[in-house]
């Protein structure tokens, strides 16, 4: 889809839940790609399609830029790289997920593991939970990254001069780019008609990532920018009313969290359980992560407690 002169959108497959990816396109030299999808074959032969349509191929890719390291949006960037040649440009603390894909995954699996079973899910269920991020891992591999982006970089895409804003919270390195014309390309850090998880490893590697989210969110409100461009579904042309928006949701979630832990001690797990009902298996962890980081901020303002001296945490209040 042509969004402007120079600029397209590609809607690609991506074969998990998630639905499709988009990836942004800027044709004029330096070609530039802004994500590439998932690893698998119907990613890769609907990228080819929709490149041909716009009047280009692969190796007319000369610079890959990645909002983040997830999956669905780098994993098939060696690919990409070797067939093209391009550059690839990724956040500086999301790097290591895109260049050393194997150990980096192989430790989220332990990390995620560990938090699962603490926050009380049931070893069976963490089980399955686990065998469906081994299906994941699937979907990316190691891949070469040319140099790293951090907080201010400016980066060439076609004639487009954009401009890195570090946004953590859906991940450590999450990073929205920024056109001196008010485009936001944002990854998944705003994303239509939802709030975007925040993911485990935060901006300081120990949170859950909720509390740097909220950040972020306030961050790309006073940029105002005239439109986002995000991972996944449409535009964004309000960010005031979708930060408001997201900020009101984070607080039912809080106060309702709150109601639960006024029973009495709970699990995490339990307060998932509740809030969520039964979730798909993909979305267990997910679930359990958004939990996590509203105990982690209930936590740092001294109005609950963890007690994580056993092998699964009890939450309750101070």
């Amino acid at each position: 889809m042509r969004l402007r002169e120079g600029l397209c959108r590609l809607d690609l497959p991506t074969n998990i839940p998630v639905g499709t990816v988009n990836v942004y396109v800027f044709t004029d030299e330096p070609v530039t790609i802004v994500d590439v999808g998932p690893k698998n074959e119907d990613c890769h032969a609907e990228l080819k399609r929709q490149l041909r349509e716009v009047g280009l191929a692969p190796a007319d890719i000369e610079r890959i830029v990645l909002t983040h390291g997830h999956v669905d949006h780098s994993g098939l960037v060696e690919t990409v790289r070797k067939e093209s040649g391009a550059e690839v440009l990724a956040p500086e603390a999301d790097g290591p997920m895109v260049s050393d894909y194997t150990r980096a995954f192989k430790e989220r699996h332990a990390m995620y593991r560990e938090a699962a079973l603490q926050a009380g899910a049931h070893p069976a269920t963490v089980d399955v939970v686990m065998d469906f991020f081994e299906y994941l891992v699937t979907f990316g591999e190691p891949a070469k990254v040319t140099r790293t982006v951090r907080d201010g970089d400016e980066v060439a895409a076609g004639s487009t001069l954009l401009k890195a804003v570090h946004t953590p919270g859906h991940s450590s390195g999450s990073t929205c780019y920024l056109s001196a014309e008010g485009e936001l390309f944002a990854g998944d850090t705003l994303l239509k008609d939802m709030t975007p998880i925040a993911a485990f490893g935060g901006a300081d590697r120990e949170s859950v990532g909720l509390a740097d989210y909220l950040g972020s969110l306030h961050r790309v409100r006073a940029l105002k920018p005239k439109i986002v461009h995000p991972g996944h579904r449409g535009p964004l042309d309000d960010v005031a009313a979708y930060v408001s928006e997201s900020m009101n949701r984070y607080r039912a979630r809080q106060e309702a969290i709150l109601r639960l832990i006024q029973l009495g001690p709970i699990t995490p797990f339990e307060i998932a359980e509740k809030l969520f009902g039964t979730l798909p298996i993909e979305e267990v962890l997910l679930g359990v992560t958004e939990v996590l980081g509203h105990l982690e901020i209930l936590e740092r303002e001294g109005v609950v407690a963890l007690d994580r001296g056993k092998d699964v945490a009890l939450v309750r209040l101070r």
